[in-house]
């Protein structure tokens, strides 16, 4: 009975303290600015840099005045629509190399959070969000797999199931600097997918360049039965 109550008492005082204490001892800063009151105050929020309203729908890129997408008007894409609202460019560049590279967890939270108050109108409620995944060995590198940390709080924001379930079963190099065509070769039978899958799915990662992950993912989703594949990005490179 003692026991009992000693181990009430405790889990009472964890989350008292968590709530409570701990944002007295060590109360939130802005990650940009390191102005007090929040992960990332507004006026950062504000600063960075955005994507131009005039964008393709399908992969994010400006549009020319015509509306013509330089990409996606060639060759459409597998994908059905991408909701991006940031370009990858300084501050928000360093930010996410700090946040994939350099153990920078506590980024998260600000980064999520930045995606979800720029959009004015929040985008359609896929049946699920299923992380871009990682290989095995980058996992034990980096110790975490950033597109699953942005999916899980997007979920709960959402209310939007995750679904952990994508597999990388061939590690690929790195990708960064690498040509469109290069891309799709390194990610030939890299994936795996699962048999059974929501018909509506959005595919969740920090960065998209060529998009080439985003495709190669997106025609095995489509193969295994997936009506509309969307895309939840961060940030896109231009």
């Amino acid at each position: 009975m003692l026991r009992s109550g000693i181990g009430t008492w405790g889990t009472e005082w964890s989350r008292w303290s968590r709530q409570k204490l701990l944002p007295w001892l060590l109360p939130e800063s802005c990650r940009f600015c390191a102005a007090p009151g929040a992960p990332l105050c507004a006026d950062c929020l504000r600063e960075l840099p955005r994507l131009p309203v005039d964008r393709c729908s399908w992969c994010a890129l400006p549009v020319n005045d015509e509306g013509d997408c330089p990409v996606c008007s060639i060759e459409a894409p597998s994908y059905d629509y991408t909701f991006c609202p940031f370009v990858y460019a300084p501050p928000l560049a360093e930010a996410i190399s700090a946040w994939k590279f350099h153990d920078g967890l506590d980024w998260t939270r600000p980064l999520a959070e930045a995606w979800i108050e720029a959009w004015e109108t929040p985008p359609p409620r896929p049946d699920a969000l299923l992380p871009v995944p990682a290989h095995p060995a980058r996992l034990r590198e980096r110790g975490y797999n950033q597109a699953a940390l942005l999916a899980r709080h997007w979920g709960r924001y959402y209310d939007v199931s995750v679904r952990d379930v994508l597999r990388r079963v061939r590690n690929t190099p790195h990708q960064v600097g690498g040509s469109r065509d290069q891309r799709r070769t390194n990610l030939q039978s890299a994936f795996t997918v699962p048999g059974r899958l929501p018909q509506h799915v959005a595919l969740v990662d920090d960065v998209m360049t060529t998009g080439s992950t985003a495709e190669t993912l997106a025609q095995l989703l489509r193969e295994h039965g997936v009506a509309r594949v969307d895309l939840w990005i961060l940030a896109r490179a231009l």
